[in-house]
């Protein structure tokens, strides 16, 4: 009995081992012979620092390591120049991907599998083509066909937009289905991989609940502290609170103060020359910049560009009547400066401030923009 317990404890010890190895087995089709590095990101200093590297031969190669620390990871192909990335994990992995996949040096699709953590990062991103898929919403397959493969952002919007004016529940309920998703795997390290996109699909108060649950492990996690703190900085950002300050330079290298404009209503629009629909609302705003600059209504454009000579043209082609400063990048790549105080995650986007440089109110275009003004100056 004894020889029997002894056998069951070695062979358990050895099963463990085997399972926490990590073992990673991969064929990249075109590529004969080349090198791969396996890579880690170091958030701190924003490089990539390598782990190892194999040879390639024939396109398939194998990395082999006593534990590997769950996290996102590169995978670089030195002679050939490409890369693709994953969420890699202990156990044993196989990856395939094809050379014809790659774009700007990027190989953009793979096949995974052994990766628990990538599995369930492409099925939060993918649910909603699954849900897209049930009968119920079976007119709309073709839309859902071009959606995935929109040739740009701008066609991808534009659809998208199409299916959400046929189907207006279809939103709430993959939010619904991905919020489930992290709640069921809350242990998991993929939720501090998605953790950044929950502003999309959770509330501020939903989202500090969320993290209440996850492991100290995760809470530690670059993704959640840096999520964290941004979510501190919008709840500064809220009506009744006063807009943080800030010097910025005018196309003329002027500096150019929000206190300056003390005694005005305000109006901070974060935009970039890049940015279609920031460009495409400056008509209407060019109206409401008529309609109430002499009643004591300022417009202060915040460009997100580090290209200063796309912005200067383009206040110039748009003919832009407001003031205009750039928004500095002291930390490359690090997002813009002013516009990470005001917690903006996309653009165009909006706040706005009384005489006294409180916060009115914020993310208002179009007609909300329209009521919250004619209701600010009585016509």
């Amino acid at each position: 009995m004894r020889i029997l317990v002894a056998f069951l404890l070695v062979t358990a010890l050895f099963s463990c081992g085997e399972k926490n190895k990590f073992i990673l087995k991969g064929h990249i089709k075109g590529i004969k012979n080349d090198r791969v590095v396996l890579a880690a990101f170091d958030r701190s200093s924003r490089t990539v620092k390598g782990i190892d590297t194999v040879k390639v031969l024939d396109g398939h190669f194998t990395f082999k390591k006593p534990s590997l620390k769950v996290d996102a990871y590169m995978l670089q192909l030195l002679d050939s120049k490409l890369s693709l990335g994953a969420i890699l994990e202990n156990g044993e992995i196989t990856l395939g991907a094809d050379i014809k996949d790659a774009q700007h040096g990027y190989i953009q699709k793979l096949s995974l599998s052994g990766a628990k953590n990538q599995a369930l990062v492409e099925k939060f991103y993918g649910l909603k083509d699954e849900i897209l898929n049930q009968d119920k919403y079976s007119k709309y397959k073709e839309l859902a066909s071009k959606l995935r493969s929109a040739k740009d952002h701008d066609e991808y919007v534009e659809i998208n937009e199409k299916i959400k004016q046929l189907a207006p529940n279809l939103e709430n309920e993959v939010k619904t289905a991905q919020l489930d998703l992290i709640k069921n795997n809350i242990d998991q390290f993929f939720v501090v991989q998605v953790f950044p996109s929950l502003t999309s699909i959770a509330n501020l108060e939903h989202i500090k609940e969320l993290y209440t649950l996850l492991p100290e492990s995760s809470k530690q996690h670059a993704n959640v502290v840096e999520m964290m703190e941004d979510i501190k900085i919008k709840e500064s950002i809220q009506p009744g609170k006063v807009a943080p300050g800030f010097t910025l330079k005018t196309p003329e290298g002027k500096d150019v103060s929000l206190s300056d404009l003390r005694g005005k209503y305000v109006l901070i629009d974060f935009w970039a020359s890049w940015c279609k629909p920031c460009r495409a609302s400056f008509p209407h705003m060019k109206e409401l910049y008529k309609k109430y600059n002499k009643k004591g209504f300022e417009i202060l454009g915040v460009t997100n560009d580090s290209n200063h000579k796309a912005w200067k043209k383009a206040i110039k082609d748009d003919e832009i009547p407001w003031l205009n400063v750039a928004d500095e990048f002291p930390k490359n790549p690090a997002p813009a400066r002013v516009i990470s105080e005001y917690g903006m995650d996309y653009l165009p986007s909006t706040v706005l401030i009384d005489k006294e440089g409180v916060i009115i109110a914020k993310l208002l275009h179009g007609d909300e923009l329209d009521k919250k003004l004619e209701e600010l100056f009585g016509f």
